[in-house]
C-alpha cells in the first residue's frame, strides 16, 4: 500500500463520519475514528526523522525551543528564524483504572469485576495542528516533552517498556506529530508533594524508556536535566558531587559553596527556595548509557543555577563560565554514590556531538534567572571549535511561548543572526497563519 497523508477533503469526510459515530459514542472523543483511519495510512519508518546530519560537528549549532500554543503561530515564526527543532510541552503517563469483564472459573462460575489499570498519555496540546505544522516543514524535528515543573512524575505500575510502547501507539494513533521523546522530569513547589524527590524505580523507568526507544524504535531522545541535576562545575571532592533523589535542596552555589557570601544565604532564605537537585540525572545516564540520548541539554536557567550565581554575583566573564561547563561536561566528572552499579562512581562524560546548552529568552530577570546573551553564546561555540576543532551539537532555550513580534524580541532570530545561519524568511511572514 502506497503510504501518504490523505487529502483536506478525505479527511474532513473522515471527521464527518466521525462526528455522526460519536453522536452514539459521547464518551469517546470526535477524534478517534478520524486519527484511527489516518494512521492506518501511514508508517513509523516512514514518518521518523533524523538529526540532520548536516548540523553536526559544522560552524552552526542546532537550535532547539521548546513550545505549547501551536494555535499562536509562534512555534512557526520561530522555524522561518532558525529553529531546527521544536520540543512540545508537556505530555503526561497518567494510570487510569478501569474493570475487567466478570471472569469465569474453571465451574464457570462467574467472579466479580476486578479492577485493571491502563496506561494513558495525557496532553492537552493540539495535535492535529503541530502535525500540520511538522507536515509543513519537513526539515524540523519536534518532539513530545514529558514531565516539566510541577507535573506528575510516570507511574510505577508499569515499566519503562510498557511506557515506551504506549507513546508509541499514541504516537501513531495521532498520525506520528512526534519523531521521539524528551525527558524533563523536575520537581515542584510544594515539597510535601511526592514530586518533589525522584525515586529510584522513577528513574529505572526513564532509563528503561530512553533505551527502549532508541534501541526499539529509533526514535530521537533527549534529556533536559536542570544545572543542578547535571552539575558539572560541582567540587569533587565535596557533597555536590554526591548523588542524591532530593529535589528539595537548597541552591549550592547561592549557600554552601566556598563562593556563597552571607548576602546570598540570606537572599536564598528570604525568597524560600529549597527546589535543587544533586546530580540525580547522573543514574539515568549511568544505566541507559550516554549513547542512548541524541543530545542532553543542560538547563543553566534553572532558578538560582549556578551558573545564575556566577554572572549575577560573582561576575564571571560569560563566555568563561560557560566554557567552563563545556570543558567539565566533554572531559568528565565523577559523581559518587550513585545506587544500583557495579562501582558507586559514575563518570559523566557527554559528548560535544550530544552536548547543548539550555538557556533562557527575555523573560530571564538576570538573578533568579540567568540572562545569556546570542553573542556569548557565538564566542563559547567559537571558543569549543578552537579548542578541539568542533562545536558542541547545539543552543536550546525557553521558550517559544515568550518570543516577541518585533525582530528584536526573537531569541531564535538573534541566534540565528549571531551565528549567521541562512533563512529564506522575510520580516512580514510572522503574521501568516497555519
Amino acid at each position: 500500500m502506497t503510504n501518504y497523508f490523505p487529502s483536506h477533503r478525505s479527511y474532513l469526510l473522515l471527521l464527518l463520519l466521525a462526528t455522526i459515530l460519536t453522536i452514539h459514542s459521547p464518551n469517546l472523543p470526535v477524534h478517534a475514528f478520524a486519527m484511527s483511519a489516518l494512521s492506518s495510512t501511514i508508517t513509523w519508518n516512514t514518518e521518523r526523522r533524523t538529526l540532520p546530519s548536516r548540523h553536526v560537528n559544522t560552524s552552526t549549532p542546532i537550535l532547539i525551543g521548546y513550545a505549547h500554543n501551536v494555535q499562536s503561530g509562534k512555534a512557526e515564526q520561530a522555524i522561518r528564524d532558525g529553529a531546527n527543532v521544536i520540543i512540545w510541552s508537556f505530555l503526561h503517563f497518567q494510570s487510569s483504572e478501569t474493570e475487567h469483564a466478570p471472569e469465569e472459573d474453571d465451574e464457570g462460575t462467574s467472579s466479580s469485576q476486578r479492577p485493571q489499570h491502563k496506561g494513558v498519555i495525557q496532553t492537552d496540546l493540539d495535535l492535529n495542528k503541530i502535525r500540520t505544522l511538522r507536515n509543513k516543514y519537513k526539515h524540523v524535528i519536534h518532539l513530545a516533552a514529558f514531565g516539566g515543573w510541577n507535573g506528575p512524575h510516570p507511574p510505577t505500575s508499569f515499566t519503562g517498556r510498557e511506557w515506551c510502547d504506549a507513546f508509541v501507539e499514541f504516537n501513531r494513533l495521532h498520525g506520528y506529530p512526534f519523531d521521539g521523546i524528551d525527558l524533563d522530569y523536575e520537581g515542584h513547589d510544594d515539597l510535601h508533594s511526592p514530586t518533589a524527590a525522584f525515586t529510584s524505580d522513577t528513574l529505572n523507568i526513564l532509563a528503561d524508556l530512553s533505551t527502549h526507544a532508541k534501541r526499539n524504535y529509533g526514535m530521537i531522545v533527549s534529556m533536559a536535566p536542570a544545572e543542578s541535576y547535571l552539575d558539572a562545575t560541582a567540587s569533587e571532592d565535596g557533597p555536590d558531587a554526591a548523588f542524591s533523589l532530593r529535589l528539595d535542596l537548597a541552591p549550592r552555589a547561592w549557600t554552601s559553596s566556598v563562593h556563597a557570601s552571607e548576602e546570598d544565604r540570606a537572599l536564598i532564605e528570604a525568597a524560600g527556595f529549597s527546589h535543587a537537585g544533586r546530580q540525580c540525572y547522573a543514574y539515568v545516564l549511568a544505566k541507559a548509557g550516554v549513547e542512548t540520548f541524541d543530545w542532553v541539554s543542560i538547563q543553566l536557567y534553572e532558578a538560582y543555577s549556578p551558573l545564575a550565581h556566577e554572572l549575577a554575583r560573582r561576575k564571571i566573564d560569560p563566555v568563561h563560565a560557560l566554557m567552563e561547563r563545556v570543558n567539565r561536561l566533554t572531559s568528565g566528572y565523577v559523581v559518587r554514590d550513585i545506587p544500583g552499579l557495579a562501582s558507586s562512581e559514575y563518570e559523566v562524560k557527554v559528548p560535544l556531538s550530544k552536548l547543548v546548552l539550555g538557556v533562557a529568552n527575555r523573560w530571564a530577570d538576570g538573578l533568579k534567572f540567568c540572562k545569556v546573551d546570542a553573542t556569548w553564546l557565538r564566542s563559547a561555540y567559537q571558543s569549543t571549535v578552537a579548542e578541539y576543532g568542533e562545536g558542541f551539537l547545539g543552543i536550546m532555550f525557553w521558550t517559544i511561548e515568550e518570543e516577541g513580534s518585533d525582530p528584536d524580541s526573537r531569541f531564535t532570530l538573534q541566534l540565528s543572526r549571531a551565528f549567521e545561519t541562512e533563512n529564506d524568511r522575510s520580516e512580514d511572514s510572522s503574521s501568516q497563519e497555519l
